[in-house]
């Protein structure tokens, strides 16, 4: 969660925190071949947000943001215009709507093709009509009742799930015999 990875543009977006390293967000990007996109986000109670997973998400073609966490100007626009670079549509969220875990979502793809956004129930019920209709544009969206997850645990459904970003292997049949 403290960095969320475009990989199609090679950037890795960080929100600098007690759990990401700027150190280690650079080595990485080195490591990897990504560019660091790196700035703070600040929560409703003025601490830095932990995780980076908890204010974006990036979609294929679209990007929910809380613009409002990131208080520096310069970096707020960095990010906007790093995201509208790569061709995402910016769904901005409020901070009332983050405390929902709005944030907080996953763009799959299935071998079909089609793109979901996986979200719990309670992010959902806190989007505005016109913000469903822009998600609903790129992605079909799962909301999935977690209530329990997110009281007790504090994440969402972000939280619970991990990207594979793997070559696709090739199935050779029957190669004894």
């Amino acid at each position: 969660g403290s960095m969320i990875l475009d990989h199609e543009n090679r950037l890795a977006y960080a929100c600098l925190s007690p759990r990401t390293s700027l150190d280690l967000l650079q080595e990485f990007c080195a490591e990897f071949d990504f560019e660091p996109v790196v700035f703070q986000a600040y929560d409703h109670s003025g601490g830095l947000v932990y995780h980076t997973n908890v204010i974006l998400c990036i979609g294929q073609r679209f990007a929910v943001l809380c613009t409002s966490t990131i208080r520096d100007e310069q970096e707020r626009k960095q990010v906007i215009e790093s995201l509208t670079r790569t061709g995402h549509e910016i769904i901005d969220i409020t901070s009332e709507q983050l405390r929902q875990y709005a944030g907080n979502l996953l763009e799959v793809k299935n071998p079909a093709g089609q793109h979901f956004l996986i979200m719990s129930e309670q992010a959902y019920k806190s989007l505005r009509p016109e913000q469903v209709q822009q998600i609903e544009k790129y992605a079909e969206i799962i909301a999935v009742p977690i209530y329990t997850i997110e009281h007790v645990g504090g994440g969402s459904a972000r939280c619970m799930m991990a990207e594979i970003f793997l070559p696709e292997k090739k199935i050779i049949n029957n190669l004894i015999g």
